[in-house]
């Protein structure tokens, strides 16, 4: 049995990573999310890369954790839509808008259609 999460390369930890993801990258919101992107420019196949970064502002830490595991959730479900070398990184906002994962899955497909990183060989994406 295979687990559900997301594995390390799937993930971005480097504090360089961020900085030049938000500085370089294309900055989009849909309602009470933000994203941050920004597309490798080689041509070879890197994984799509994510990261979900929380202020305290959101609220208490059981608040914050379950918006991360909403996102989280919400992308391993349709990273496969995504292209590839594509690095993500999502902040929500306020927390009633992320009630359930399909609230989630809405909010980061829309954000990822705006930005157009939806792959050609998604013709459907998943909500």
């Amino acid at each position: 049995m295979q687990p559900n999460g997301l594995p390390r390369f799937c993930r971005l930890h480097l504090k360089r990573d961020f900085k030049g993801i938000i500085q370089g990258g294309i900055k989009l919101q849909y309602k009470e999310v933000v994203m941050w992107c920004r597309v490798s420019q080689k041509k070879t196949n890197i994984p799509v890369r994510f990261a979900v970064v929380v202020s305290r502002k959101l609220g208490t830490a059981a608040v914050r954790n379950r918006a991360k595991r909403l996102l989280r959730e919400a992308f391993r479900l349709n990273k496969k839509y995504i292209l590839a070398g594509t690095d993500i990184i999502v902040s929500p906002r306020g927390c009633e808008m992320l009630g359930n994962v399909q609230a989630a899955q809405e909010a980061l497909m829309t954000l990822i259609g705006k930005a157009e990183l939806l792959s050609s060989s998604s013709t459907q994406k998943t909500i």
